[in-house]
C-alpha cells in the first residue's frame, strides 16, 4: 500500500486569464508506515498539493495513485480513497460542530456506513489514540481549552481509520508545550502502522521526525529524500 505522485502538476483558473501554477512537476512516494514531511515557505504550495492526496483537488498535469487507484475526477474509487486517507486541515478545531465528544468523533466512521456496535469501540480507540480520557465523551467540544479541541478534532479523522494521515501544520497556534506534547502524540501513530504527510515550515522539526522530506520553493520541488541526504 502506498501513495504515489508523478510529475504532478495543478494551475488554478486553469483555461481562464485568472490562471496561475500553484506547483509543477512535483514528485514523491509515501508507504506504509513512513512519515513524509512537506516543507516549504508560505505560498510554496503545500497545502494545496496536499489536497490532491484527498481527492478534494485533481491533477492538472501528471498524476496520484493512491494503493494503486488513479486518483481523477468521476473516479468509481473516491470514496474509498477519502475514507483511507484522512486530513486533518490547519486549526481544525473551528470545524467542530457536534453536541458532544463522542458525536464529533463517531461522526466519520458513521459516515463511512460502520455498524452502530462498532462505532463505540471506534471512538474511545480514536480519543485514547490523542491521549485524551473516556471522561471528555459527553462534554461540548466547543467548550474545551484549545489543545483539547484539536486532539478532538484530530481523533475524529482517526476514528475512520484511515490507511495514511495528513497533518497540515498540526500545532499551529498552540503554546510550545500543547505543541511539544500534541506532536509526541502524533509521532506515535507511525507505531501503529499509519503513514504520516506532515506539512510543516519548521525544517529541523522535519529532520528529526522524518523518514523522508519533500522540500518545496515557488512551487517547484527542490529536494526529495532522507534526512541524510
Amino acid at each position: 500500500m502506498s501513495i504515489r505522485v508523478e510529475r504532478l502538476g495543478y494551475t488554478y483558473n486553469k483555461g481562464t486569464s485568472l490562471a496561475a501554477n500553484a506547483f509543477e512537476d512535483i514528485s514523491f512516494s509515501v508507504d506504509h508506515g513512513e512519515w513524509v514531511s512537506i516543507v516549504g515557505h508560505t505560498g510554496s504550495g503545500k497545502s494545496t498539493l496536499v489536497q490532491h492526496l484527498n481527492a478534494l483537488l485533481f491533477a492538472t498535469s501528471g498524476k496520484v495513485l493512491i494503493d494503486d487507484f488513479l486518483i481523477c475526477e468521476g473516479s468509481k474509487h473516491l470514496r474509498e480513497v477519502r475514507k483511507n486517507v484522512g486530513l486533518v486541515f490547519q486549526y481544525p478545531e473551528q470545524q467542530l460542530f457536534a453536541e458532544n465528544v463522542r458525536e464529533e468523533i463517531a461522526f466519520a466512521p458513521r459516515n463511512w456506513g460502520v455498524s452502530e456496535d462498532k462505532i463505540q469501540e471506534r471512538v474511545t480507540w480514536a480519543l485514547d489514540s490523542v491521549g485524551l480520557s473516556s471522561d471528555l465523551l459527553d462534554a461540548n467540544p466547543l467548550e474545551l481549552s484549545g489543545g483539547q479541541k484539536r486532539r478532538v478534532a484530530i481523533a475524529s479523522v482517526l476514528s475512520a481509520r484511515p490507511r495514511y494521515l495528513i497533518l497540515d501544520e498540526p500545532t499551529a497556534g498552540l503554546d510550545a508545550k500543547g505543541s511539544r506534547d500534541l506532536f509526541q502524540t502524533l509521532c506515535a501513530f507511525q507505531d501503529q502502522g499509519i503513514a504520516t504527510i506532515h506539512v510543516t515550515h519548521d525544517l529541523e522539526l522535519a529532520l528529526s521526525t522524518s523518514t523522508k522530506i519533500l522540500v518545496l520553493d515557488g512551487g517547484k520541488s527542490v529536494v526529495w529524500g532522507t534526512p541524510e541526504e
